[in-house]
């Protein structure tokens, strides 16, 4: 499916101890679940994995490496985004969000948290792949 994808980063406030997620909204990307079963038996459980794809195009200016973003201070990440294993993607545009909101967004949006990420930005189809459940 054609859609917005939301990237949301979180930003460490050493004052306070706590994350101020960023919302990243990027139109144009390809979201796809794919449902399927796990175990053994009669005793399966349902596993629902998401792949996106979010292309270059639609998204480069801003975009950091995580291990390059997480050097910056607070103030220079707010400016950058990034992909990191166990944040969040949210189907569709959200400009912001608190950090309750965050925190119950698979109760009130269609998301999923990166377990993989890709970043193929090669010259024939570029783009950042990513895989959630």
């Amino acid at each position: 499916m054609q859609t917005a994808v939301t990237v949301v980063n979180l930003i460490h406030d050493t004052a306070t101890e706590t994350d101020r997620p960023m919302c990243w909204v990027f139109p144009g990307c390809s979201w796809r679940e794919c449902r399927s079963t796990s175990g053994s038996g009669t005793a399966k459980d349902p596993e629902r994995t998401t792949h996106i794809r979010i292309p270059a195009s639609v998204c480069t200016m801003g975009y950091l490496p995580f291990a390059q973003w997480t050097a910056l201070p607070a103030a220079e990440k707010a400016k950058h985004w990034t992909l990191k294993r166990g944040w969040k993607l949210v189907q569709g545009a959200v400009s912001a969000l608190t950090a309750e909101e965050y925190a119950k967004l698979e109760k009130t949006h269609l998301c999923c948290t990166a377990a993989a990420v890709s970043d193929n930005r090669e010259p024939l189809l570029p783009h950042w792949h990513v895989e959630g459940s």
